[in-house]
């Protein structure tokens, strides 16, 4: 092997070096992009539930407990087609707040979504809520 074939191997190790670096760069950078949509998905689902939650509340004057369900005839809200977040709990502390929680499927199934609200909480939309995002081992 003479020297131009040398750096021409060289160059071309270093360039499949380089792309490969810049491939598994945005793969990351995806990968982060769609669990970040999904998590969004699930904090649509938070503040839908807060707000029949909240509704319900003033309509009758107590808070419904829920444990892992996916459908309740009282609200109107259903996360039964949701991919993402399909289940929920919802029930109220003894300090008067109520707690929401929606637990993680498929890819999400190491996710939990927590939302606590007084119960003197207005409606709100999403940029107003403070979800909580919680990782978690089964």
């Amino acid at each position: 092997m003479n020297d131009n074939q040398k750096d021409n191997v060289i160059m071309f190790c270093a360039i499949m070096i380089v792309v490969s670096l810049l491939l598994v760069t945005v793969r990351l950078i995806n990968k982060n992009y769609q669990k970040e949509k999904m998590l969004e998905i699930g904090k649509v689902l938070c503040t839908q539930l807060m707000n029949a939650s909240i509704t319900y509340y003033r309509e009758h004057g107590y808070y419904l407990v829920n444990d892992r369900v996916s459908f309740n005839h009282d609200y109107p809200f259903d996360a039964r087609t949701n991919l993402y977040f399909s289940t929920f709990s919802t029930y109220p502390t003894p300090t008067g707040k109520e707690v929401l929680l929606f637990f993680g499927s498929n890819e999400m199934k190491n996710y939990e979504l927590r939302v606590v609200f007084d119960k003197f909480a207005e409606a709100t939309n999403l940029k107003n809520a403070k979800i909580q995002v919680l990782r978690v081992e089964y």
